[in-house]
């Protein structure tokens, strides 16, 4: 299938105010140099990422979830690019002023806001707040009986994206990188390819299943990305289910980042990369939605330093890029150097040289 890459412009914007040269239109050799996305905080950083690719109501919907547990939003970043806009962050239990100006911000009129969870993960003020903001179209609350069945919820909400990848809903680094995939919009489609499903790390629950077995057709690709998917796809029995897990939550993003290959997943080679952390989940996760709207993998890090799985993957990206004439230009660094160190970030620079 095609990659249909949509313009971030995050990276040209973030690198110009430092005072650096960019352009997707550099020859190959010419160096990439990574660029921070960063808030003060979780919330401003899924903010940052939202800004400068949305702002000035460019989005057609956006995606708020609570700022304090991924369980109901592993699923969402296809959500976020299938509908044109960015995932974004907040309290449970009031909608801050930073946020409800990025909202403005972004959110063309009359668009939509979807509420990920129920009430106990946003609560009914956050829904008010955000049903008063002027230029709101549509509010709508997005939640299943636990995470699960929040994951199917959010799948309903994408008929047209056939594929599906499993990841455990017990933990949050493989249903990022996953999400990313997934996320990305086909050219023939302009949909997002897929959907993200979880498992209860080596169980299959019968609301997933359930709806896999709705939604599978002959075409469809499902992946189980991680060891804990891989274990429940085997045990319930699924077949035709894709296993792709590393040794650790480094190796399996690299497993998936190495999809986004001109000769594996899609037929294009893409131009952007993220880092984020794999150590903690909120810059991630913002990251994840930019880079499924961008057409770009998401590669996990650790804090101090890139393992050498995630670097393989970078490098091994930016070869094939190279070869089909559009290396990779941006690479986008997800959080302050307390979460991606700056020694991290020159390895990302190195593994893209």
């Amino acid at each position: 299938m095609r990659l249909r890459p949509r313009p971030l412009a995050a990276a040209a914007a973030l690198a110009l105010s430092a005072g650096l040269a960019v352009g997707s239109a550099a020859p190959a050799s010419a160096a990439v140099t990574p660029s921070r996305i960063a808030g003060p905080d979780r919330v401003g950083t899924a903010i940052a990422a939202a800004t400068p690719t949305f702002s000035g109501g460019r989005a057609a919907a956006v995606v708020l979830a609570r700022q304090d547990t991924f369980a109901d939003s592993l699923a969402a970043a296809p959500l976020a690019s299938d509908r044109g806009g960015p995932l974004l962050l907040t309290p449970s239990d009031r909608l801050p002023d930073a946020v409800a100006r990025s909202i403005r911000d972004v959110l063309r009129a009359g668009g939509t806001v979807f509420l990920l969870g129920g009430q106990n993960a946003l609560s009914a003020q956050v829904e008010s707040a955000v049903r008063a903001l002027p230029g709101v179209g549509t509010v709508r609350r997005v939640a299943g009986a636990d995470r699960y069945a929040t994951a199917v919820e959010v799948a309903k909400l994408l008929p047209g994206s056939s594929d599906v990848a499993l990841v455990t809903g017990r933990n949050f680094p493989d249903g990022l990188s996953a999400g990313a995939l997934m996320g990305v919009v086909g050219a023939g489609s302009s949909r997002a390819l897929g959907v993200v499903l979880l498992t209860d790390d080596g169980v299959v629950p019968a609301v997933t299943r359930d709806h896999l077995a709705q939604r599978r057709t002959p075409d469809s690709v499902v992946v189980a990305v991680g060891g804990q998917a891989v274990r429940a796809a085997s045990a319930a029995g699924l077949p035709g289910v894709v296993p792709l897990a590393g040794n650790d939550r480094y190796e399996t993003s690299a497993a998936v980042a190495q999809l986004f290959a001109s000769n594996s997943y899609f037929e294009d080679s893409t131009t952007v990369v993220g880092i984020a952390t794999g150590e903690n989940w909120p810059d991630a996760l913002a990251g994840s939605a930019l880079l499924a709207y961008g057409g770009g993998p998401l590669v996990l890090t650790a804090r101090d330093g890139l393992p050498p799985a995630s670097a393989n993957a970078l490098t091994a990206l930016q070869r094939d890029a190279r070869g089909t004439g559009r290396p990779i230009a941006d690479a986008l660094v997800f959080g302050g150097p307390g979460v991606v160190s700056d020694n991290a970030v020159s390895q990302v620079a190195a593994a893209l040289r």
